[in-house]
């Protein structure tokens, strides 16, 4: 099938398919760049957990759950992330008092000094 011919078709979808499409499309591409070029993605440990920290500490969201989507959104494109990857980190941020978890699954951010 050319380019063409599912440029054609796809004017047949309604926009939310289109949209639908295009999203699919977007995630195919960047994890066909992943895969030939897997040098720009590698990010572990450390590494994986400062950078949660400095998106989230901009996003600042208010609840656990809030949090854990938008640890997984951060890693969407990179193959996702597991649900234990997800609760590490936020392990990981309470030890070095970034974040606070309340039992109630609040979240607050201690002020830096």
């Amino acid at each position: 099938m050319t380019y063409d011919e599912i440029a054609g078709l796809s004017e047949q979808l309604s926009y939310r398919d289109k949209f639908r499409l295009a999203q699919l499309l977007i995630q195919l591409g960047r994890r066909e760049e992943e895969e030939q070029h897997p040098e720009k993605r590698t990010v572990s440990g450390a590494e994986t957990v400062e950078y949660v920290a400095e998106r989230l500490l901009s996003l600042r969201p208010k609840k656990k759950a809030t949090m854990l989507n938008s640890i997984e959104a951060m890693f969407q494109f990179q193959g996702g992330i597991s649900d234990a990857d997800k609760e590490h980190i936020i392990d990981e941020l309470q030890k070095q008092r970034r974040i606070i978890v309340d039992e109630k699954g609040h979240v607050s951010y201690p002020e830096t000094s």
